[in-house]
């Protein structure tokens, strides 16, 4: 599933644990995403149940909500 969520269009929404850490539910499984000390480390961090992916780059397909101050 990791690999085919990086072609998917997902719309993030932000987590409450964290300014860094976003979700989305796809197909019923909600997904993660952690945004890393980039360029010391990957771009973000892909998260479904227990497994993680590290991404270089981010999808294009995929929207971050707007900043929250702006909301």
């Amino acid at each position: 599933m990791l690999n085919s969520l990086r072609r998917r269009s997902i719309e993030w929404q932000y987590s409450p644990h964290s300014k860094y850490e976003f979700y989305s539910c796809v197909d019923g499984v909600t997904v993660g995403l952690r945004l890393n000390n980039f360029p010391d480390e990957s771009v973000c961090t892909l998260i479904v149940n227990d497994d993680e992916a590290d991404l270089e780059e981010f999808p294009s397909s995929w929207a971050l909500p707007k900043h929250r101050g702006e909301e």
